[in-house]
């Protein structure tokens, strides 16, 4: 892949990979099985979307921080979280289209954007994944646990001019009429 081309997520992967960029075993064979399947997965029914990718990403720049140091400015993805984010929405089955990773299990020290990112996740598969009626659930043992990914993303689209004429914001609920999608956190 040239150089021009190559995005800040296989960047990543590729630091990961060649251990420039320190991180768990399992996270090094996550990228190792990416690189693996670019070139193989076809014969499984699978293929790389970069735009699918891409567009997840890019969605990321209509949202802004809520609270903290970096609140009011724009939501610039981590590099774990370009490449995390461009492994789960760029391999889809060739046939249908569908995403291949339907669940994703990410395991962080506190402070790290999880929830941030996963509010912005859940906020790009409310409005802008192209499913009609999609149902988006923040889930935890404890609904003061599911309201804290649902609080970020109703924060986040208080800051978003843009997205807050998409979506409706009510007591632990987003919805888009448009769409008749929605967003809620789930004990």
């Amino acid at each position: 892949m040239s150089q021009s081309r190559q995005s800040k997520a296989d960047k990543y992967i590729a630091g990961v990979i060649s251990g420039e960029i320190v991180t768990g075993e399992l996270v090094r064979l996550a990228c190792q099985r990416h690189v693996r399947d670019l070139t193989d997965a076809h014969l499984r029914g699978l293929r790389f979307d970069r735009a699918k990718a891409q567009r997840v990403i890019d969605f990321f720049k209509f949202l802004r921080h809520s609270k903290g140091e970096w609140a009011n400015q724009e939501f610039t993805l981590e590099p774990w979280q370009q490449a995390l984010t461009w492994i789960l929405f760029g391999w889809v089955h060739t046939e249908t289209g569908y995403r291949r990773f339907r669940t994703a299990i990410v395991e962080l020290a506190r402070k790290n954007g999880k929830s941030t990112w996963a509010a912005g996740i859940a906020l790009y598969l409310t409005i802008a994944d192209g499913e009609q009626g999609a149902e988006v659930f923040s889930v935890a043992v404890k609904r003061d646990q599911a309201r804290l990914v649902h609080g970020e993303a109703t924060r986040m689209v208080a800051k978003s001019p843009s997205i807050s004429k998409v979506l409706k914001r009510g007591r632990d609920n987003l919805h888009s009429l448009q769409s008749n999608s929605k967003f809620e956190p789930l004990a």
